[in-house]
């Protein structure tokens, strides 16, 4: 046993301190800081390598960042430029949108004039031939007054609108004076309905006062009951202060 002992502590020293010794190796010890900076380094050489052929790579694929960001630009001042004239256009459309509105109005105005010119004129020739024709016949009653076309049109469901021509034959002064009218009427449900204007309506004193030498045209508009029909309509002629008519005329529908 003694002998076995020996042999196995000679045999470790051998093998430590002999030859077949392991081989001493010296190696630096590097502070945690170098180690980190050296690390550190190392990345950022990485990232540069990385980007470098990242950046590489797209110029022989033929994209350029550069290139990218001025055609990007160019074309978001060319979508202002557009968004500036697409508002232009646009306000220019209303102003000319307003304008055609306002021509057609005056047009549609004009038009109405006109129309209202001629019609009147045309009265006014007829008035005139009629009144030519009267001077020169003895149409007229004995005190030289008459009344000439009388007339009488519905203007709404409520109203009728007059007319008549009030004519002095030999006129040596001004005749004044007033018209009345009795107007007689029937309601839907055939109920008959008599109006002596103007007591009945006063508003129209106006146009029924008379004040003229050679002739004098009368218009106004007679209020009835809604939807009643005009069956007939009589006007009188009395000088101011006279209680007997002058001439008198009667239209019957």
């Amino acid at each position: 046993m003694a002998l076995l002992r020996s042999d196995r502590i000679i045999s470790g020293l051998r093998r430590r301190f002999g030859i077949s010794a392991p081989k001493l190796a010296v190696r630096t010890h590097w502070s945690w800081r170098i180690r980190g900076a050296i690390a550190l380094i190392a990345l950022l050489v990485l990232a540069a390598l990385f980007y470098g052929g990242f950046d590489a790579g797209r110029l022989f694929a033929g994209f350029n960042v550069g290139k990218v960001r001025a055609e990007q630009e160019r074309l978001s001042a060319e979508v202002l430029t557009l968004r500036a004239d697409n508002e232009r256009l646009r306000r220019d459309n209303i102003d000319l949108t307003n304008a055609e509105k306002m021509a057609v109005g005056a047009r549609d105005v004009l038009s109405k004039q006109i129309l209202s010119l001629q019609t009147e004129n045309t009265q006014l020739k007829e008035e005139v031939a009629f009144f030519e024709k009267l001077m020169g016949s003895a149409s007229t009653s004995k005190n030289g007054l008459a009344v000439q076309r009388l007339q009488a049109e519905r203007e709404s469901p409520d109203s009728y609108r007059f007319r008549a021509l009030v004519v002095q034959g030999s006129a040596e002064a001004a005749f004044k004076g007033r018209l009345t009218m009795t107007a007689s009427l029937v309601t839907d449900g055939n109920k008959p309905v008599t109006l002596n204007l103007p007591d009945d309506q006063p508003d129209l004193l106006g146009s029924l006062a008379l004040d003229f030498k050679t002739y004098q045209r009368v218009e106004g508009v007679i209020k009835v009951p809604p939807n009643a029909h005009l069956k007939n309509l009589a006007v009188r002629v009395f000088a101011t202060g006279s209680n007997t008519p002058k001439a008198q005329q009667s239209l019957q529908r």
